[in-house]
């Protein structure tokens, strides 16, 4: 009897298999016993209809990965010079005030930062340098801000490279749809970005370790 049942549940697998096949050979609509899987699929707005809303709570500061295609807000009111201390070990930023900016022109470097937007709606703050006191401006700055301007009209990726020591940024053509941008402020973004990461005071604990104090 053992034995029996299984060869009746092999030889029922190898008919729903075959069936299957048979429905993919003819076009006819994949089900999922007995459910047609078109009437399966959630559809793209499912957060909406299921009544749930996406809360953001962190926003990073930091180059876009080379991997991803970002956008830039157009309005120039979303983007601001500001000075920002850097740390090169793990790329973190810190906004500094404006009147520290001497006092600590060692450490901190003027920057522009743009609001950007991943495919996946995540937005994020995009830091670029800004010329020195010299009115220079190394060609890795200079390429980023081309990329983040084009970026405002459509979706860009960036790629180093190391021959010509600049960005080449890709272009997507066939990219057209338009980031959903949060409802939040700007200075909400900048707020939400710098928590706990202002620099108003050559007693902050990062500046004193960048001195060698403690």
């Amino acid at each position: 009897m053992r034995s029996e049942n299984i060869n009746h549940t092999i030889t029922a697998d190898n008919v729903q298999e075959n069936e299957l096949q048979v429905r993919a050979l003819s076009g006819a609509p994949a089900t999922l016993g007995g459910y047609d899987l078109e009437a399966m699929r959630l559809p793209q707005n499912f957060g909406g209809i299921a009544g749930v809303k996406k809360v953001l709570t962190t926003v990073p500061c930091r180059k876009p990965s080379n991997q991803i295609f970002v956008r830039v807000h157009p309005d120039q009111a979303w983007s601001m010079t500001a000075a920002v201390l850097q740390l090169k070990e793990d790329g973190e930023c810190y906004l500094v005030l404006p009147e520290l900016y001497v006092e600590l022109a060692q450490e901190v470097r003027p920057k522009m930062l743009y609001t950007g937007m991943t495919r996946d709606g995540n937005p994020f703050l995009w830091p670029v340098n800004m010329p020195g006191d010299d009115g220079r401006l190394d060609t890795w700055s200079q390429s980023a801000h081309t990329a983040a301007n084009l970026a405002k009209k459509s979706w860009v990726r960036l790629v180093a490279n190391r021959t010509v020591g600049a960005y080449d940024v890709m272009q997507a053509t066939n990219l057209v749809e338009e980031p959903v941008w949060p409802e939040l402020t700007f200075e909400e973004l900048i707020n939400l970005a710098f928590r706990d990461k202002v620099i108003d005071s050559t007693n902050h604990v990062i500046v004193r370790r960048l001195r060698g104090e403690m």
